[in-house]
C-alpha cells in the first residue's frame, strides 16, 4: 500500500503541479485519493510563420502558414491582418478566429499590401512575422466595349467585346465565367422592335436590352462565339450610347454608335390639317421609311409616286382630287406624280411637291405607293364648302296634274357636295310653273305642311344642307320648268317636268263668248257673266276636265252633256255630245239669251245627260 501522505504535503504537491502548468509544458494527473504522480514537461504555444502570400489579378493574395501548437495538442485558432486591419475573402478576423491555415483576401486595391497571422489558444496568442504581397492588376472597376462596327444598319449583327477593368485600365484576367449583364443606351425602334443581345447559351438567344443577359468571360474578356455571347442588334436609327452593367460595375465610358437605317419599305403620310374643306389646300409630308420605322435617309431626288383614295366631287361637277407635282402642276389621284425627297423625306413648299386639294366632302384616306413600297394612309374628313345652289329631286319628272309629289331641296357647294353648313329657315321662292285652267296654282307645302303658292315665300327648315322631302303639286298640264331661290342662291338650272292630265272629273265650259259685259277670270266651272243687259247672250262650248280644269281625250263614246238655265232661254243645249276621240270637248256650242226686260240674275248649268255623272259647270249671268 502506498502511504498517505500528509494532508500538508498534498496540498503543496498540487499548487506546485498548476505552478508547472501555467509556466511550462506540464503534464500532471492525480489519483482519486489526492496521490499524484507527475511528468514535468515545459512547453508553450509556438509562433506561425507565413509560408506564401501569393497575389493575382483581380486584386487578391492567397495567404499559407505553418501551424502553430499548444500545450496539451489542443486546437489552436488563427485571424489575419493586412495593413493593420481586417482583411476581406475568407480570411478570418480577430473577432471570429478560424483553424484554417490558408485564405484568400479579396477586393484589394492596387499597391504592396503587409499580412501578419496571429495563432490564439485559450489567453494566449502569438503573431508571426509580416509578409508583403503586391497587386499589379486590381479588382474590376468598370467595363469597356468595343463593337466589329461604330455605324452598325438596324437589325444588322453587330459583335461586341466586353472587358472587364480595373482602375488603372489593365484586363482584370481573373474575371471569368458566366456574368449576368444588363445592357441599356438603345431605344426600341418606332415600331417597337426592341435592341438586343444574345446570350451565351448554345445558340445565343437575343435578350432585349433591360433585362438579365448571361455572358462567359474568360481572362476577363467575353467575345462572340458565332451567333451568341454578345451580338447585338439595334432597330432604331441614330446615335445609341450603349452601356453593360453588373451590380456596382458599369461602362465608362459607354459604347457610341451611329445606327444606320435600312432601305425603304413603306411611305407614312402627314397632313398639314385632317380636316380640310373642299377645294382648299392641304400640305402632305410624305416620309420614307425602313421596315422598323426608321426614316429612310438614303431615299433622296425625285420619285413617281401614285396616290389613291379621295374619289372626284359628285356630279355634274366630278371634279377629282389632285396632287402638285415637285414642278407645281395639280396631277390627278390615280396618275404618277414626281415628287422630291430629301433624306428620306418629300415636304410639300408653297404649291409644290405635295399639295393635296380634295373636292368631295366626308370621310376619306390619302395613300402613296411606288413599286413594291408600301403605305399607311392617313384619314382625312373633308368639310363641304359653303352653299353656291339648290337642288331639286322629285320624286318623279312626270306627275298627273294635281297629284303629290315629293320633292327634296338640297344646298351644294361650289363642287357639288351637300352644304351641311346651310341650316335652319330659310325663304325659298319656286317659280315656273303656271296655274291650271281652272286657276289652281303650282304649290310646294311649307315646314308645317301648307300648301304655299308658286311665288311666294315658301319657308323651309333645312337641317345640315337638305330639308325634309316637301309636297309638290302641278296643276297645268304640259311642260313646267320648276326652279327655286332664297335670294342668294339659286338652281343652277330648273328641272323639267311633263305633267300629265288627271282622271276626267268635271264638266266646264270652254270658249265662253258673251254679247256684252264682262266674264270673270277664271272662267270654266264657275263663270260670272255681269253687266250682259237684256236680251244678251252667252255662249260656250261643254267639256270635260281633271279635277284642275286640264281637258281629257280619248273618254270614249256615250258622254253626252245638256245645259239649262233658271231663267232667260237655252238653244242648242238640250244634247251636247262628246267626242270619242281627241280633247273631250263638244263639238258644238249653246247660246243663253237674256230676258227681255227687268232685271235678272239666271245660272246656266252643264251637267250630264248620258254617261258618267262628272261634276257640273255653272256660270251666272246678270244684268
Amino acid at each position: 500500500m502506498t502511504p498517505r501522505l500528509p494532508s500538508t504535503l498534498a496540498g503543496v504537491l498540487v499548487a506546485a503541479a498548476l505552478t508547472v502548468a501555467v509556466v511550462g509544458s506540464a503534464l500532471a494527473y492525480f489519483t482519486s485519493a489526492g496521490l499524484g504522480v507527475a511528468e514535468a514537461k515545459v512547453s508553450k504555444l509556438t509562433t506561425p510563420a507565413i509560408t506564401a502570400a501569393t497575389p493575382a489579378a483581380g486584386g487578391t493574395v492567397s495567404l499559407t502558414w505553418s501551424a502553430a501548437t499548444a500545450p496539451g495538442a489542443e486546437v489552436v485558432k488563427y485571424y489575419v491582418t493586412r495593413d493593420g486591419g481586417d482583411p476581406a475573402g475568407t480570411c478570418a478576423v480577430p473577432a471570429v478566429p478560424a483553424t484554417a491555415i490558408s485564405c484568400k483576401d479579396e477586393g484589394l486595391e492596387i499597391g504592396t499590401h503587409s499580412y501578419t497571422v496571429t495563432a490564439v489558444w485559450r489567453s494566449w496568442s502569438a503573431t508571426s512575422s509580416t509578409s508583403s504581397a503586391k497587386i499589379t492588376i486590381g479588382p474590376a472597376t468598370h467595363f469597356t466595349i468595343a463593337a466589329a462596327t461604330l455605324t452598325p444598319a438596324v437589325s444588322v449583327a453587330d459583335n461586341l467585346t466586353i472587358t472587364a477593368k480595373d482602375a488603372n485600365e489593365s484586363t482584370v484576367t481573373s474575371y471569368t465565367g458566366s456574368h449576368t449583364l444588363v445592357f441599356s443606351g438603345a431605344s426600341s425602334s418606332p415600331s417597337g422592335s426592341a435592341p438586343t443581345v444574345s446570350n451565351n447559351v448554345s445558340s445565343g438567344t437575343p435578350i432585349a436590352f433591360g433585362s438579365n443577359t448571361a455572358l462567359t468571360f474568360a481572362n476577363g474578356v467575353a467575345s462572340v462565339s458565332s451567333t451568341k455571347n454578345g451580338v447585338l442588334k439595334i432597330y432604331r436609327s441614330g446615335p445609341a450610347s450603349i452601356v453593360a452593367t453588373e451590380g456596382a460595375l458599369t461602362t465608362t465610358p459607354p459604347l457610341e454608335l451611329n445606327v444606320a437605317p435600312g432601305t425603304a419599305t413603306k411611305y407614312t403620310l402627314a397632313v398639314q390639317t385632317p380636316t380640310p374643306t373642299v377645294g382648299a389646300p392641304n400640305d402632305l409630308t410624305i416620309a420614307a421609311q425602313d421596315a422598323y420605322g426608321n426614316t429612310a435617309t438614303g431615299y433622296t431626288g425625285s420619285h413617281s409616286i401614285v396616290f389613291s383614295g379621295p374619289a372626284a366631287s359628285p356630279s355634274p361637277s366630278s371634279k377629282a382630287a389632285t396632287v402638285s407635282d415637285s414642278a407645281g402642276n395639280d396631277v390627278p389621284i390615280g396618275t404618277a406624280t414626281p415628287i422630291v425627297f430629301t433624306a428620306g423625306v418629300a415636304t410639300a413648299s408653297g404649291e409644290d411637291n405635295g399639295e393635296l386639294v380634295v373636292y368631295k366632302s366626308g370621310a376619306t384616306t390619302i395613300k402613296a405607293t411606288e413599286g413594291s413600297i408600301t403605305h399607311t394612309a392617313v384619314a382625312l374628313t373633308l368639310a363641304a364648302g359653303s352653299a353656291d345652289k339648290l337642288i331639286l329631286t322629285p320624286a318623279t319628272t312626270t306627275p298627273v296634274a294635281a297629284a303629290s309629289n315629293n320633292l327634296t331641296l338640297t344646298a351644294r357647294d361650289a363642287y357639288e357636295n351637300t352644304a351641311t353648313s346651310y341650316a335652319g329657315s330659310k325663304s325659298i321662292v319656286f317659280s315656273g310653273a303656271e296655274a291650271s285652267p281652272s286657276g289652281a296654282a303650282a304649290t310646294v307645302t311649307n315646314s308645317a305642311g301648307t300648301a304655299t303658292n308658286f311665288g311666294a315665300a315658301t319657308v323651309l327648315t333645312f337641317t345640315a344642307g337638305a330639308t325634309a322631302t316637301r309636297v309638290l303639286k302641278l296643276n297645268k298640264t304640259g311642260a313646267a320648268n320648276v326652279a327655286a331661290t332664297d335670294g342668294t342662291i339659286s338652281t343652277t338650272a330648273p328641272v323639267a317636268f311633263t305633267v300629265s292630265t288627271g282622271a276626267a272629273a268635271r264638266w266646264a265650259l270652254t270658249s265662253l263668248a258673251v254679247s256684252a259685259g264682262s266674264i270673270g277670270s277664271p272662267c270654266l266651272f264657275t263663270c260670272p257673266v255681269t253687266a250682259l243687259g237684256n236680251g244678251g247672250t252667252v255662249s260656250a262650248n261643254v267639256s270635260v276636265t281633271d279635277s284642275v280644269g286640264n281637258t281629257v281625250s280619248a273618254l270614249g263614246s256615250g258622254h253626252t252633256a245638256k245645259v239649262t238655265a233658271n231663267g232667260g232661254t237655252v238653244t242648242g243645249g238640250a244634247s251636247l255630245e262628246i267626242p270619242a276621240t281627241g280633247p273631250a270637248v263638244s263639238t258644238t256650242s249653246f247660246t243663253y239669251t237674256a230676258p227681255a226686260s227687268g232685271s235678272f240674275t239666271n245660272t246656266i248649268t252643264a251637267a250630264v245627260l248620258a254617261g258618267t255623272a262628272y261634276t257640273s259647270a255653272t256660270a251666272t249671268a246678270s244684268k
